[in-house]
């Protein structure tokens, strides 16, 4: 089925709802994979592929794991979105590598979080390189689901690219989303349906 861009934010930000994390990283998941898929990487399959793997409690990360790189595998979603709440006092100079799983999702994870600055990271993963900035991801080959990545900063790229804009998602995959968002969907009763939740008989959407 093709999904346009506020469907696929909207299901993955429920889906992460649903998994268990809390509405600002949901959110922050959603606008993740929509930004990584715009940009023509695999968001939403890394993150369907670790759904069972996620950590979606608070964060067990100090600043002086981002400083020094981590040589054991951290969780994806926490790496990526502590990596940008200290963006400010993260210079990037000096190299720090990770050992990640789900690196596509991690991407749009990091593009998603420089929205708004002028910064600019050069990331590399299997002799990969792509630079991510705000709005785009520039890279020549999909990269690897997993393996050690490197960090630093880089020059800001003016590189043309285009933004894909519908997307094709698989029955499947579109199932295991609307599973996981009706973790949270409220039970209907008689009183919410006579406060008028629910589309009822007269739906005009």
């Amino acid at each position: 089925m093709s999904w346009s861009g506020n469907e696929l934010r909207a299901q993955v930000t429920k889906a992460a709802r649903g998994l268990g994390y809390d509405w600002g990283r949901a959110k922050y998941l959603g606008e993740s994979v929509l930004r990584a898929e715009r940009n023509g990487l695999s968001a939403l399959a890394s993150f369907l592929q670790l759904i069972d793997t996620l950590d979606t409690g608070p964060s067990h990360l100090l600043h002086s794991n981002l400083l020094k790189g981590d040589t054991v595998r951290v969780d994806v979603v926490d790496i990526g979105i502590t990596l940008i709440d200290h963006l400010p006092g993260l210079d990037f100079q000096r190299l720090v590598a990770f050992d990640v799983a789900g690196f596509p999702l991690f991407l749009g994870i990091l593009c998603y979080g420089l929205t708004g600055t002028d910064r600019a990271l050069q990331i590399e993963i299997d002799g990969i390189e792509c630079v991510v900035q705000a709005d785009r991801i520039l890279v020549g080959l999909e990269p690897p689901f997993q393996g050690s990545c490197s960090l630093r900063a880089c020059p800001l790229r003016h590189d043309d690219w285009q933004s894909v804009n519908r997307f094709e998602v698989a029955d499947s995959d579109a199932e295991v989303l609307d599973h996981l968002a009706s973790r949270v969907y409220a039970p209907a009763t008689e009183a919410s349906r006579l406060a008028g939740a629910g589309a009822g008989l007269n739906d005009n959407d």
